[in-house]
């Protein structure tokens, strides 16, 4: 295990701004949004990007090696490809031929995942020392609370205030409600929560991790337990644009959430006190974030593998190009035409429809058809921009009904969406006394003076013979 220079002292901001170059950049997904999902080891050679990516999030970097060899048997492999592949491989001679020797021997139960910071890091090694699955126990409150915060107009009733922030919200919830927000109803919990999200953060910090050293990897490893969850909460804190109606919400007021939930509920679970994490048993076993790019293993069979299955791949598409008939175009009239959006995947398949049939014209075009605008629909909360991101809309498209709106001039000042709505709270309460009671009673009746009353509106029955049934009857 290596151990971190225990002189530095903790710089939370710091921390927090490495540990997020790990997080998806993921926004909300409103537009259809395309994202290098890597762009964390973008830097590095395509190799060991994906080794370190597989140190980090215990991904698989490779296909299994039955894979390959299962599409070697099939064809799609080619052996002038795995050639090729070995002679970049840097092994000559005696070396290159035990490599392709290892290429075809069954290696099922050796591959990848490896060890890594998500799966095996120290707070994965806390947690199942001390039997408390945190991560079940906080997450459904958590994303509860950030999905109703950020809500866009979905919910009936909105969570956040005007202008309030979530640090604030969750305070408000928990001071100010009749029943106090779990799990911090404990006094102890109440009084962490007056505080500032840093001085949360650094005081749960204190109490369950125990070691300055390993503040920032035990941070990671809690987000990249929701890798969607956080990084989005990162974006929107720098692009609060990424939201159609805006909302104040930070990744260290998450953090800080999530650590005192944490912290509160080992509270609960463990009374009597829990150990911290650095005085986990095994600790020098774990890695460490230090170290994702020291002893760096790159599996050189499967990296062949894949050199040669790409190289395939570039044979088969570059044989299918030389192969193409680019007669001119048959003058007579197609059968059917269809347009498709300027996209890779959509081009794929227009070239199938026009080799599979060439009478079949297809066209590409840019989907939002030269017209940047904006669109509401009747029941969406705000308008959605239907062009280009690059592109700012110039028109606005909304979809009305025949119906009058309400005068929202005639309603009460001061009284909030919760008293007026259709689906507010005093009109369902009032709805739910009447007809329950209503109904209650001719349940009543119905148990104690059941009669044909219960068959009204029952679907007829109809009886199907075939003639020789009938014959019989």
């Amino acid at each position: 295990m290596t151990t971190a220079k225990p002189n530095i002292p903790f710089d939370l901001d710091s921390a927090l701004e490495h540990i997020s170059h790990w997080l998806p950049t993921q926004g909300p997904i409103k537009d259809f949004i395309h994202h290098n999902t890597l762009h964390a080891v973008q830097n590095y050679g395509f190799h060991d990007g994906v080794a370190i990516a597989a140190k980090v999030f215990g991904a698989r970097s490779y296909l299994p090696m039955a894979d390959y060899q299962a599409r070697y048997r099939q064809g799609r492999i080619k052996d002038e490809a795995i050639t090729w592949a070995l002679n970049q491989s840097g092994c000559v001679g005696q070396e290159q031929a035990a490599l392709k020797e290892q290429l075809f021997v069954d290696d099922a139960n050796k591959h990848y995942p490896p060890m890594s910071l998500a799966n095996h890091g120290i707070r994965n090694r806390w947690l199942s020392h001390i039997e408390v699955d945190l991560n079940s126990l906080v997450q459904p409150l958590l994303f509860r609370l950030v999905g109703n915060f950020l809500d866009q107009g979905i919910s009936r009733w909105t969570l956040a205030k005007k202008s309030e922030r979530f640090w604030a919200c969750v305070q408000r919830l928990t001071f100010d409600s009749f029943l106090a927000l779990f799990p911090f109803d404990a006094p102890e919990a109440r009084e962490m929560l007056k505080q500032s999200p840093e001085q949360v953060i650094t005081a749960c910090l204190h109490e369950i991790v125990g070691c300055e050293p390993l503040y920032q990897q035990y941070l990671l490893e809690m987000l990249l337990a929701h890798p969607g969850w956080s990084g989005m909460v990162r974006l929107i804190e720098l692009n609060p644009k990424a939201l159609l109606e805006p909302r104040e919400i930070s990744l260290k007021e998450m953090i800080a959430v999530e650590l005192a939930a944490e912290w509160a509920i080992l509270r609960k679970k463990r009374s009597k006190g829990f150990i911290t994490v650095v005085k986990t048993p095994g600790l020098d076993e774990v890695p460490l974030l230090a170290d994702y790019e020291t002893d760096l293993v790159v599996p050189l069979p499967l990296k062949v593998w894949h050199e040669a299955m790409e190289y395939s791949l570039y044979l088969e598409l570059l044989t299918a190009l030389t192969a193409q008939d680019v007669s001119a175009p048959s003058e007579q009239t197609p059968i059917a035409q269809a347009l498709f959006c300027l996209d890779d995947r959509e081009c794929s398949v227009r070239r199938y429809l026009e080799a599979a049939n060439p009478d079949i014209e297809t066209f590409g075009a840019a989907g939002f058809f030269g017209i940047d605008f904006l669109y509401q629909g009747f029941d969406d909360a705000y308008p959605v921009a239907q062009c280009p991101n690059i592109l700012n809309p110039k028109h606005l498209i909304k979809e009305s009904s025949s119906k009058p709106e309400p005068d929202k001039s005639t309603l009460a000042e001061g009284w909030s969406d919760l008293h007026i709505k259709p689906h507010s709270l005093l009109r369902g309460w009032l709805f739910t006394q009447i007809l329950g009671l209503g109904y209650a009673v001719r349940m009543l009746w119905d148990v104690f003076r059941p009669g044909p009353q219960l068959l009204k509106g029952s679907p007829a029955i109809v009886m199907i013979y075939e003639k020789s049934s009938l014959e019989e009857l």
